[in-house]
Formats: C-alpha cells, sequence, structure tokens
C-alpha cells in the first residue's frame, strides 16, 4: 500500500474528470463523450477509501461510524448546500409542478436515493426528460454512497479469508458481465443502479495491489501516464451517450487506473500538476454539485442566451467562480470536525430535518399558493388533458357528469386518454358520465394484438387489456377508440420503428376483430384519427409554466400548415376509414386533421399552448379540440 501522503496527480485526473462532465452538459461539440468523467470519478473513489479502509483494517483502527462520519462530513456539507439553494431557486422561480419535482428530487438526494428513483421514473410511461431534472447530477453520489454500505463489510471478510485481491477481482468481473448483459435489456438500470457500477469501483480497489511507486522508472511511469491521459481524453472526443456501454466505461476507466499507477513519477510532462489544473481539482467536487442545477436555472432564467456559445462560456466562468468559492466557504470548515457517532448523528438529524422540508413541499404540490390568481389558472391550462378524469375503484376514472348514469366509454392508450379532456364539458352538459382506464398508456387495447417487443411494461398493459375489454363487453354504452397508432405499425413489431409507408395490416385486422366483438350489442362506436402531431416544437416545462419571478417564456411555436398535417396522417387515416366502411351505420370516424385545421394547425392558441408534449394535448389544448368538435360529438352521442 502506499502512503496517506498528497498525491497531486490524483488532484489532476479529478479535473479531467470533472471538465469532462461540464463542458458535456453545456453541449461542447468537442466532448460528446464528457459524461465518461463520473466513470473516472468511481475508479478514483475505489482507489483512495478503499485503500483508508484496508489500511485501517489491517492496522486495528477501522470504525463504521468514523467511517461513516468522515464520509459525511466530506460529502454532505456541499451536497446539503447545492440541493439547499436550488430549492429556494426553485420556490423563486419555478411553476408549481416544476417544484414538485424538483422537491421529490432534493428528498431522493438527500436520502441517497436519487439513482434508483431516476431509474424507476426512466420506466415510467411519460418519463420526465433529463433537461426538467435540475438535480440529476446526483445520481452518481447516491450510487457511491450505496457501494460504500456494503464495501467495509465486503473488504472485512476478505481479508479475514485472506482472499481479498481474488475477491476485488471476481467482484469486478462479475459486476462487468452483468453490465453487459442489463445494457440489452435495461440501459438505464445498467446506467443508474449500482451494481453495474462494482467493476469501476473494484478497478480502482486492485490499483493498491498494483502499486510499486518506489520502483518504477521515471520514463515507465511517465508512459503510464500519457496512455491514461489519451484513453479518457479520447473516450471524451470520439464516444457518444449512443457508443456501446462496455467501451465507453471500461477504456476511461482504465486511464484512469493508468494515471493513478504512473504516480508522481508520472507527472514530468506537467501536464497533470500545474496550479490552475490542480485548483479545480481541489474544487471538483464543488463544481460538479453546482455545474448541472445551473445550467438548468440559466435555461429557465435567461431561456436561449444561455445556450448560445457565448452564454455557455460565461455560465462556465460563474460555474468556476462558484465552485472556487462553494470548496473554501463550505467544504474546508468541516475538514477539521471529528470523525465520530456524535457527527454522525448531527449530520443525520440535519438531513431528517431538511427532508421534511422538501418532502412536504411535494405533498404540497409544490406550493401553488405562491402564484397569483392569473398564474395558476394559466398553470391549469397547461396540465395534462387528462386532469378532469376522477379516479374510482378497478384502476379506472370518471369525467363528465360523475353522478349521472354511465354513457361513454374511451378505450385505448394515452392518446385516448388526452381526449378527456375534450370530452368532458360536453358531458357535464348532457348529464352523462364517462369511463376510461387510468393504466392504459402506451397499451393497444384491442382484440387481439400482441404487444410491440419494445413495450414499457407488457405485464401491467396485459393485465389492463385483459380487464378493459372483459368490462367493455359488458356494457351497451357509446365507445369512443383511439390510439397512437403508428406505434403498433407492422414495422414496429417486425424492426422496431413507426412505419415509413403504410404497413398497418396488424392494427387493421386487430381493430376490425375489436369492432366485431365489443359492437356486437349494436353500440356506437367513434374511431378517432391519426393526431396532429406536434413535433416542431420544443417543449420546455419549466420555461412555458409560470413561476413567480418572471423567466424567459419559449417563443411560441410555428402552427403546422395542413397539407403536410394531411400527408402525414394520410395512410393511417385511409387505414381507419376503410375500417369504418365496413360499419357505416354504427361506426364514426373522425380527423384530427379536419377538427384542427383550417389553413393551419395551431399549436398556440390566443397566446396558450395547445400541447404538453409533442403527441399529447394539455387542458387548453384539449378543450380548443372539443369546442371545434362539439357537432360531431352531439351527433355521436345522440
Amino acid at each position: 500500500m502506499t502512503s496517506d501522503t498528497y498525491r497531486p496527480e490524483i488532484d489532476g485526473l479529478r479535473t479531467i474528470a470533472v471538465m469532462g462532465v461540464v463542458l458535456f452538459h453545456l453541449n461542447f461539440a468537442f466532448c460528446p463523450g464528457g459524461f465518461a468523467g463520473v466513470d473516472v470519478f468511481f475508479v478514483i473513489s475505489g482507489y483512495l477509501i478503499s485503500r483508508r479502509i484496508i489500511d485501517d483494517l489491517k492496522n486495528g483502527s477501522f470504525s463504521f461510524s468514523g467511517f461513516y462520519a468522515r464520509r459525511a462530513r466530506r460529502i454532505l456539507p456541499a451536497l446539503i448546500f447545492t440541493v439547499g439553494v436550488s430549492f429556494i431557486a426553485g420556490l423563486l422561480w419555478l411553476s408549481p409542478i416544476a417544484m414538485r419535482q424538483i422537491a421529490k428530487e432534493s428528498t431522493h438526494a438527500l436520502l441517497s436515493i436519487s439513482n434508483i428513483q431516476y431509474w424507476r421514473e426512466s420506466q415510467q410511461y411519460f418519463s420526465t426528460s433529463s433537461d426538467q431534472l435540475a438535480l440529476l447530477h446526483c445520481w452518481s453520489l447516491s450510487l457511491e454512497e450505496q457501494f460504500y454500505l456494503v464495501w467495509p463489510i465486503i473488504l472485512m471478510i476478505a481479508l479475514y479469508v485472506r482472499r481479498l485481491p481474488l475477491t476485488i477481482a471476481g467482484l469486478g468481473i462479475l459486476s462487468f458481465g452483468l453490465a453487459i448483459w442489463s445494457a440489452r435489456i435495461d440501459p438505464q438500470a445498467t446506467f443508474f443502479l449500482m451494481p453495474f457500477r462494482v467493476f469501476e469501483f473494484a478497478i480502482g480497489t486492485s490499483i493498491n495491489f498494483m502499486e510499486r511507486a518506489d520502483s518504477r522508472n521515471e520514463a515507465f511511469a511517465r508512459g503510464l501516464t500519457v496512455f491514461g491521459i489519451l484513453c479518457i481524453v479520447g473516450s471524451f472526443a470520439f464516444f457518444t451517450p449512443a457508443s456501446p456501454f462496455g467501451a465507453v466505461t471500461l477504456i476511461p476507466c482504465i486511464g484512469a487506473a493508468a494515471i493513478i499507477l504512473g504516480g508522481r513519477k508520472g507527472n514530468a510532462n506537467y501536464l497533470l500538476t500545474n496550479a490552475p489544473v490542480l485548483a479545480i481539482g481541489r474544487a471538483s467536487y464543488s463544481l460538479y454539485l453546482c455545474h448541472w442545477p445551473m445550467i438548468f436555472f440559466a435555461g429557465v432564467i435567461f431561456g436561449d442566451a444561455a445556450k448560445a456559445p457565448s452564454g455557455r462560456i460565461a455560465l462556465l466562468i460563474v460555474m468556476l467562480t462558484t465552485a472556487f468559492m462553494m470548496q473554501r466557504l463550505v467544504e474546508k470548515p468541516f475538514r477539521n470536525m471529528l470523525a465520530n457517532a456524535r457527527t454522525l448523528g448531527r449530520f443525520a438529524a440535519l438531513t431528517v430535518i431538511l427532508t421534511i422540508a422538501t418532502h412536504g413541499t411535494f405533498l404540497a404540490k409544490g406550493w401553488p399558493q405562491r402564484l397569483n390568481a392569473q398564474q395558476q389558472a394559466a398553470t391549469r391550462l397547461m396540465e395534462s388533458s387528462f386532469q378532469p378524469c376522477q379516479p374510482i375503484e378497478g384502476g379506472r376514472c370518471a369525467f363528465g357528469d360523475i353522478n349521472a348514469p354511465l354513457g361513454l366509454e374511451i378505450i385505448g392508450d394515452s392518446l385516448a386518454a388526452h381526449y378527456v379532456g375534450s370530452f368532458d364539458p360536453i358531458l357535464q352538459d348532457r348529464r352523462i358520465r364517462g369511463e376510461i382506464s387510468e393504466r392504459s398508456s402506451g397499451c393497444p387495447v384491442l382484440v387481439g394484438l400482441d404487444l410491440p417487443k419494445n413495450n414499457w411494461n407488457p405485464r401491467l398493459c396485459q393485465q389492463t387489456i385483459t380487464e378493459e375489454l372483459a368490462r367493455v363487453r359488458k356494457t351497451a354504452t357509446h365507445l369512443v377508440i383511439a390510439q397512437y397508432w403508428p406505434a403498433y405499425s407492422d414495422d414496429q413489431y417486425q424492426k422496431g420503428r413507426e412505419a415509413s409507408s403504410g404497413h398497418y395490416s396488424r392494427i387493421q385486422q386487430a381493430l376490425e376483430a375489436t369492432i366485431g366483438d365489443l359492437g356486437k350489442n349494436g353500440r356506437k362506436i367513434l374511431l378517432m384519427g391519426a393526431m396532429v402531431l406536434a413535433q416542431q416544437c420544443n417543449f420546455d416545462r419549466a420555461r412555458l409554466l409560470p413561476g413567480p419571478l418572471p423567466h424567459a417564456h419559449p417563443p411560441d411555436c410555428a402552427p403546422k400548415p395542413r397539407p403536410i398535417a394531411i400527408r402525414e396522417t394520410a395512410e393511417i387515416n385511409a387505414m381507419l376509414l376503410t375500417v369504418q366502411q365496413k360499419w357505416p351505420s354504427q361506426v364514426s370516424l373522425l380527423l384530427p386533421t379536419d377538427v384542427l385545421c383550417d389553413e393551419q394547425c395551431p399549436t398556440v392558441k390566443n397566446g396558450a399552448w395547445l400541447y404538453i408534449n409533442a403527441n399529447h394535448f394539455n387542458v387548453s389544448g384539449a378543450r380548443y379540440f372539443g369546442e371545434r368538435a362539439k357537432d360531431q360529438f352531439n351527433r355521436f352521442l345522440d
């Protein structure tokens, strides 16, 4: 083992790692693989912390309270500061919806479960995009803390049975193999979850068994350092998020290990140990913590100006300045605290108090009281058009006049759900209750149609489809069928992608089978045609929704010309028309292009956006559609 004396080259390595991450998140084109800087940090952590644990275990001075107290005083002050400042900024600038999200993220960051929660939410049909998550970067800190909950015990057992190097190597190989396997099945789990990252810490730990710094010649050490820098910088320059997981993690990890193995003698090239590089390295933890919330809030407050080249350079300067101040004023003062149970208890108590505050904000739905009446009304219009639905038993919800007899049912995936806001006021006027499943997003509720291979939740979808079809068979109410039809094209089943041209035989057969089955009692059925999509829009919800203080609202999204909308929907609508004509007196077809579009298909009307994302209406859009389709809806309901 090496001594605990200062290793300047490791601070230099930290600089490379953190600058890769920062430049990647600032979207500089020359650093498309900078996210691999996190892998470098895991190797450094595995090396340094495992070295300390092993030394303490060998000399009999290790204690769990002391170890976790040291981790707390190193990690928590800057983390708590970052979470606190981000939380306050959210209260000042964010809408209740966005504030509720940041409150949830704050709770998970404080409890070191961010990575688990982000993975779970990535499995949901409507997952939040990464640029709307102000504390997304805390996933790596949570993963690291989870690792060190179990690592001391593993090292203790391995030392006791005198199989320490073999245990580390075995766990590393097993973890890497699992990661390669999981990357094909659940890439998000591979990215976020600790078991699939153990091999990176193990690489760092293994360096302790390979070091012979005093006996290594300077030329070889320098060669290791240069090789390591090339591995890491090459990964930053040539890898992208789409690169294979094995290569994109293993190569920078090997590079980090080479630099650490090169040791002090590898620093003759001066690349890692000059004063500016060392200064950034010492502030690397603070820089990592502050960089992503600053990118998020700069985008919200200043809008597109923050994404311009000059804005990104200015932001980088502000980040570095903030990191140096955090390192001096937040990190350093806690370095000399005693590492004992009392220190650990104090940090635990503070964490509990802050968690109560953040979770309370989540339960309070982001404190909508922060907004005036006009802002609250605008926020409600931007919510999901499913919002009028009132949950009832059996995983369903009711809309319209919920106390009236059931008169309308809607089946389908999330495209069916977004018409709830369109039908709701009409059903209220006609004293009719409508019902729809709450669980059918992403599920083709049709007879005899298999789920696509990329379905987000096959078990839940199949259960929902079976229950919905069985339940609807027992009624004779009016029925609306709506789907995001391109998601179930023949190409989607055969090639895993949406159809580029007219391949809808599977869904046509399923739709005809569904109408033949559910329409046996003569009920009236309305087919909703292909949705007019708003792919041309950039949906930055944090900017779209009002907060207490003004921020940069995004420019209105340009409407889609009617001829383009008709061309995009023509093949699906032709298939639906063929189906409808088989039951002309029983089945109606309503085309959204006919309802929404005059010469243009609007995405914004009277200053209000009509969509919540490229595929779905918000409340405002659903109401607008319902008003335009009121006569057709009433004729159908008659």
